[in-house]
């Protein structure tokens, strides 16, 4: 059985490179987010592909909200 996903919101952080301090400030990366849903399977494949690319993989972090079926 899959999942249906209605809308997600994803979101990459990482250090400013071009900041002057040592310890440079987490920024925006990337940002993406849709109302136009997508099964589960291929959702994971979409965050697996923005984690590669965006050498992001250490920190991961999701909410979801089910809600019940209304009769």
């Amino acid at each position: 059985m899959s999942i249906y996903i209605d809308s997600y919101d994803i979101r990459v952080e990482g250090e400013d490179h071009d900041s002057k301090n040592k310890k440079a400030p987490l920024v925006e990366k990337m940002s993406m987010s849709s109302k136009d849903g997508m099964n589960s399977k291929a959702f994971i494949d979409l965050v697996e592909q923005i984690g590669d690319s965006h050498d992001a993989r250490c920190d991961v972090h999701f909410k979801v909200i089910m809600k019940q079926h209304r009769y």
